[in-house]
Parts: structure tokens; sequence; C-alpha cells
């Protein structure tokens, strides 16, 4: 396997990239997102709720533990 297919299996296995948003960004996006209404995905893995919103060709991800952490993260198009 050549390193180029090793990178194409690793983004098909693990999806794609990730950027954790922090700071005036993440609060921005969170009242962002807070005025779109409702997301357009959520899910409940029995450890943390998700929440994916998409809006104008943007993918957002806001993830929630029982303990009230969360991280809100930007979820990066396939082809960049």
């Amino acid at each position: 396997m050549t390193e180029q297919e090793a990178r194409e299996f690793i983004r098909r296995v693990m999806g794609p990239q990730r950027r954790e948003l922090e700071g005036e960004e993440r609060d921005q996006v969170l009242l962002m997102l807070a005025m779109m209404g409702g997301p357009t995905v959520t899910s409940n893995n029995q450890h943390s709720y998700s929440e994916d919103y998409v809006h104008a060709g943007r993918h957002w991800c806001v993830t929630t533990w029982p303990n009230g952490q969360y991280i809100v993260e930007e979820i990066e198009r396939e082809n960049s």
C-alpha cells in the first residue's frame, strides 16, 4: 500500500477532519447555531449527546457530556 492509499483509507475510516473551535469563535458559532433553530441531526451514544448543524455549505458538530462540558467542532469539507 502506498502512502497516498494509506491516507485515503484512514480518511474513509475516520471521516472528514474536524477542527475544535475555542474562545470567541466558539461563542459566535454557538450564537449563530442557536439562532438557526434546531440541529439537522441529533444522536445520543449513552455517554454524550451530539447535534450536527449544516448552513451555507458549512458543517458543525456540538457534543455535550452529562457533566456540562461540551466541544464545538467545524467539520471540514471532504476535498480540503
